[in-house]
């Protein structure tokens, strides 16, 4: 045990000793039952000694301390709480305990001095890899030189004192280790466990709760340790006597009375240690009862942790955790009825828990915070099961065909054709099938009652609020219900999360608390840094000077702030080395542009924690940032970190511009009318373009950081023209249109079809009609007008206090569609972030189900495409060349053969793996994490092409695109072509672009591909056009396409994407295409539209823009219709589902 189990968690040790006990019956050996280490080799004085050092009481770090201590290599301990470390610091302090790191120029010098004089060393921090000079003292390389022990160290001998001790610590908390490292060091996981820190959490109670008893359970433990040593010196004794005894025993008078005294003194000892265990037994007992404060102290510490798996800025050490829960159970108001003060604790622990972590995370993180503490609550209590928890977080699967016979869609009839949208009635499948016992009957009862149903989910009330028909508003927890809700309508996911959190924690954690830098401040102390994790648009110097004035403070705002960047870190510690001594306040802004200098930071206060006396009391240092995952994780540890977010929406954006504004900026000027006008509506712009970013890529192709810098010169530009110019109709709209949107806004904007966008939207803010029509409407709706000027700056904020707090997507040119958008895209992203927190599953369950998983696919795998079984048309010479389509299918081809390799090899080293036959390589343990929550593998997505589909889908999409790849390759060139199946489609525009030209004599250069849009589809199709390609499988966003008028029209409410009919792409010269009354609409890949920005300007993602016919108006400067573009209409190659 010594030797192997150290890099283990409880759980396994545990099951691993009872194998081993379970091998030594089988072999006859004699074993003891109840085997563990602390038995065999524990002294509970030494352990109770461990634990005043600050060694937890569990016992799973009491197996630690004994492989610490006892092993025969040096200990490299995991150690991501810091546990291990402060233990050695307290254990060794006596004995002139020297800390290094590796990162320390002299760090080999004091490990000599250590080694020469026999101190112990801890060198802390250390990484996956070692430093290759450590290697003689890892493997301990003494040598006998002259009567003395040496050993080699850098390049000299020294002398080796057998008092050294050498302790090693990394805070990375999932290591991998190479085998080297394995050998030469004993490797402890230190890592707290849920069972380990709810023991320990217990004794922090009982110590607040009923200090004397555990008190008298350390002095018990202190006894009952005394009394078995004496009853261990009697029976050596006795043992001693007998051996040495000589002639007849019976005869020595003095080992008989020796027997005797002995035999009264064990007696004694026995009948104490019996009592003293009836009174173990019943202090155990008693502790027991408080055990579930413990327990819910314990889970939300859990996860408090996970939340740095969503930001790195979200790092809490326990240390910090501890000493909050401890402070809130001093706080907490009493009772002496035991179960009412239990109810207080757990009570008071949760909410304030979560009242002290909110100050410290992003809006769009409250409620993932708030949602993780209820679901995890009650998965401890055994009240949600893991196949209802996996559900959630990856969907109840894609039905096969067992499951669907004669349920399939096709079996609902016309008036259950609402069944039929996105994935509902196969989820509903699958619900029964994997959750019969809670979902059985669902199915058939949304049958036989469908206009309820479809009432709850589809009618007038929020489907998060309804009641289920039917029984199963009693039948199902709060929990199922959500799962129901998922099924139905999937981007109201989450407001149906704020309800399960009000139904199961109250109110309170569903809303954000308020912004409190007071109650911040009064939590720190001199050592603790405050640190503001910034977002963009966020200020909090006007708040923290405030505060500083109202604690007289206010040097901070004359010499107390220092933004970092080049060469600022030397001033950054004078100031700080000053203000130390003083007691001033100190500021360092921008921390997360000085990446390089920020250890040093970490260094300065830590050497100042180690000298607490040199600090003055009122001394404060505050941290802002923006979320950097390079910044120190002990100072993100140790800190208060506090996050001040810019308020959301048109309105609130639109105020707090005014607010900074001074009065003269609005109300001077030579003609205030036309200037205020204009001023007001570029600030409305800036906060449109602003807000337009929550609409993921229906608003912006790539979200752009617009800056307050970018407003103000766009205002100075407006401030100009306005008093250049001679009269209102003589305004230069045209110029002031291109230089804010192209060159003050634009000069961020990098996306081609992006700026095309920017520019329409100012086409709704610089209007002619603006400065004369006091009712000028900014919006479709009409919710935004212009205000009456001229008017003061107070005037103007009550006119912006009119407008309404929710924004409808017509403020912002788009489909009401695109509310449905924003609300997936929130779904997914909670999603991912729960899967993020939720790490890797493994073993048992898990490993049946991948490689079901990877077995099912690696059936349907096919062989690499072999191009010389083509045929004859497939790769058609003309003039001893191969055809442009021919060229580009076999390009395609040697993709998809790499493709395959991949995937093939990949399957089978995971099914290995997963038997144990090979190692579980780090590639091969993400691929089972990426099977285990349905995504696809990293080292597909790497050889494979764009899709953002889940694992499920992903697969069927594949093998379908190689069916296609394979009977164009067998059969020759289709009739039409499946354009969403190639890795690369910008190369098939080109091949069909190619392939004109060759037969029209016309250089490529004057081509463009033209489009007109069939009224049939692929199905429909049965021979090719004589010049060009038929392309089908795309997808229209934003917009649909009327099939009656053929032309471009406004979206249907709830349909997303409308599939389109077939496409006849032919090339035309350049010169002889004029197209008339048409949208050039963009093609992109996936629907994230944004990628790698190609030479062209436009994106890797953007594969051609198609005009389109419409009815609706063209910008008569741009030739653009301003209308779809802020729609944000595009064609899509593919969905995610």
């Amino acid at each position: 045990m010594l030797a192997y189990l150290g890099p283990f968690t409880s759980e396994y040790r545990k099951e691993m000793g009872q194998e081993w006990v379970a091998a030594c019956k089988g072999k006859n050996i004699p074993v003891d039952e109840n085997f563990s280490l602390e038995t065999i080799l524990g002294s509970p004085v030494t352990i109770r000694d461990w634990q005043i050092f600050g060694l937890p009481a569990d016992q799973f770090s009491t197996e630690n301390g004994m492989l610490c201590t006892m092993g025969r290599r040096w200990p490299l301990m995991i150690d991501p709480q810091g546990q291990a470390n402060r233990w050695v610091r307290k254990m060794c302090a006596n004995d002139n305990l020297l800390v290094i790191k590796l990162t320390e120029k002299d760090f080999l010098r004091t490990l000599e001095n250590a080694i020469r004089y026999g101190n112990p060393i801890l060198l802390e921090n250390v990484q996956e890899e070692l430093d290759p000079s450590l290697e003689p003292v890892l493997m301990k390389q003494v040598f006998k030189r002259g009567g003395q022990m040496m050993i080699h160290l850098g390049d000299s001998d020294i002398p080796y004192d057998f008092n050294f001790k050498f302790y090693i610590t990394t805070k990375l908390a999932n290591p991998h280790y190479m085998p080297e490292v394995c050998i030469k060091t004993t490797i402890i996981n230190f890592t707290v466990t849920m069972s380990g820190l709810e023991d320990q959490l217990l004794v922090d109670v009982i110590n607040n709760e009923r200090p004397e008893l555990e008190e008298r359970n350390a002095q018990l433990v202190v006894s009952i340790a005394g009394d078995q040593k004496t009853l261990k010196e009697i029976e050596d004794k006795i043992l001693y006597m007998l051996a040495n005894a000589s002639g007849n025993i019976l005869d020595d008078e003095d080992l008989i009375n020796a027997l005797d005294e002995s035999k009264k003194t064990s007696s004694a000892i026995k009948i104490r240690l019996a009592d003293a265990e009836v009174t173990r037994t019943e202090i155990a007992e008693t502790r027991e009862g408080y055990r579930s404060v413990a327990t819910r102290g314990s889970v939300i510490y859990f996860v408090i942790a996970k939340l740095a798996l969503v930001d790195p800025m979200y790092q809490y050490s326990l240390q910090f955790y501890k000493a909050l829960f401890c402070t809130r159970l001093e706080k907490s108001p009493k009772s002496d009825v035991l179960d009412e003060r239990l109810a207080i604790m757990i009570d008071d622990v949760t909410t304030n828990m979560y009242l002290n972590i909110c100050r410290g995370l992003f809006e769009q993180d409250k409620m993932l915070f708030s949602f993780s503490i209820a679901s995890s609550i009650k998965m401890h209590l055994g009240e949600l099961s893991g196949v209802e928890w996996k559900t959630f977080m990856v969907g109840p699967g894609v039905a096969d065909a067992a499951a669907m016979e004669g349920k399939g869609v096709e079996s609902l009839g016309e008036d259950k054709s609402w069944l039929k949208a996105g994935s509902i009635w196969n989820d509903l499948i699958m619900m029964e099938n994997i959750m019969p016992h809670l979902f059985g009957g669902l199915p058939s009862d949304v049958l036989a009652d469908s206009e309820a149903w479809k009432a709850t989910f589809f009618g007038d009330a929020p489907p998060h609020e309804a009641k289920l028909p039917g029984e199963w508003e009693s039948k199902l927890t709060n929990f199922q219900r959500l799962l129901v809700l998922v099924a139905f309508r999937p981007e109201k996911l989450v407001f149906g999360v704020r309800v399960y959190v009000v139904k199961e924690l109250g109110q309170l954690f569903a809303e954000s608390p308020a912004f409190d830098l007071e109650a911040a401040f009064s939590d720190s102390t001199n050592m603790t840094p405050l640190i503001f994790i910034l977002s963009p648009g966020a200020d909090i110097n006007d708040y923290l000077l405030e505060l500083a004035k109202n604690k007289g403070k206010d040097t901070l705002a004359s010499r107390g702030i220092i933004s970092l960047g080049q060469g600022q870190g030397v001033i950054a510690e004078k100031l700080m080395a000053q203000a130390r001594q003083s007691g001033e306040w100190v500021c360092l802004q921008n921390c997360h542009l000085a990446v390089s200098w920020l250890p040093r930071l970490e260094m300065l206060l830590e050497a100042a924690e180690n000298n607490p006396g040199d600090t003055h009391a009122e001394f404060r240092i505050w941290l802002t940032s923006m979320p950097s995952p390079k910044f120190p994780v002990p100072v993100l540890q140790n800190g208060i970190k506090i996050t001040n977010e810019p308020p959301k929406g048109l309105k609130a954006n639109l105020l707090r511009t005014f607010t900074d504004m001074k009065t003269n900026e609005w109300e001077g000027g030579s003609r205030p009318k036309q200037l205020q006008k204009l001023i007001f509506a570029v600030a409305l712009f800036n906060a449109n373009i602003l807000e337009r970013k929550k609409f993921g890529a229906v608003g912006w192709n790539i979200p752009y950081g617009f800056m307050n810098s970018d407003l103000k010169a766009a205002i100075e530009q407006v401030r100009m023209y306005v008093e250049e110019a001679p009269s209102d109709d003589r305004m230069p709209w045209t110029t002031l249109n291109f230089i804010v949107a192209q060159i003050v806004y634009g000069g961020r904007v990098t996306d081609k079809m992006d700026k095309f966008t920017i520019s329409s939207i100012l086409t709704s803010f610089f209007d002619s009609n603006l400065i004369d029509n006091d009712d000028y409407k900014f919006s479709e709706g009409g919710e935004y007008t212009a205000p009456v000027c001229p008017m003061t700056k107070v005037e103007t904020m009550d006119f912006i206090g009119t407008w309404p707090v929710e924004d409808p997507p017509s403020a912002f040119g788009l489909h009401e569609n695109a509310n449905i958008t924003f609300q997936q895209k929130d779904t997914k992203r909670l999603l991912d972030t729960v899967i993020a927190m939720s790490g890797g599953g493994g073993g048992g369950d898990a490993d049946a189900e991948v490689a079901a998983i990877a077995q099912a696919i690696e059936k349907r795998m096919i062989d690499q495409f072999d191009s010389r079984r083509g045929h004859p048309q497939t790769f058609k010479k003309t003039n001893g060349k191969m055809c442009s389509t021919g060229v580009f299918l076999q390009q395609e081809l040697d993709r998809f053969n790499e493709l395959i390799g991949v995937m093939k090899s990949t399957l089978h080293d995971l099914q290995r793996a997963i038997k144990g036959f090979i190692v579980m390589s780090g590639p091969l343990e993400n691929m089972y994490n990426d099977f285990v929550f349905q995504r696809v593998p990293g080292q597909w997505e790497n050889a494979g092409y764009p899709c953002l589909k889940p694992l499920p889908s992903w697969t069927e999409d594949h093998f379908a695109r190689l069916i296609f790849m394979g009977s164009w390759l067998k059969d020759g060139p289709p009739s039409s072509f499946w354009l969403p199946a190639f890795f690369f489609p910008q190369g098939f525009m080109t091949a069909v672009k190619q392939t004109f030209s060759r037969d029209y004599k016309i250089a490529i250069d004057i081509l463009v591909v033209g489009c007109e849009m069939m009224a049939m589809g692929p199905g429909e199709v049965k021979k090719p056009p004589k010049d060009g390609v038929y392309v089908y499988g795309m997808y229209m966003e934003g917009a649909r396409f009327d099939r009656d008028k053929m032309e471009m029209a406004e979206s249907r409410l709830g349909d997303l994407f409308d599939p389109l009919p077939c496409i006849w792409l032919l090339p035309v010269k350049n010169e002889e295409y004029k197209p008339e009354s048409t949208y050039s609409c963009p093609l992109y890949k996936t629907s994230i539209r944004a990628g790698t920005l190609s030479t062209t300007g436009h994106s890797t993602n953007f594969v051609v823009a198609l005009d389109v016919k419409t009815s609706m108006p063209l910008n008569g400067d741009t030739g653009v219709c301003d209308h779809w573009v802020k729609r944000g209409a595009a064609m899509l190659c593919m969905l995610d589902t």
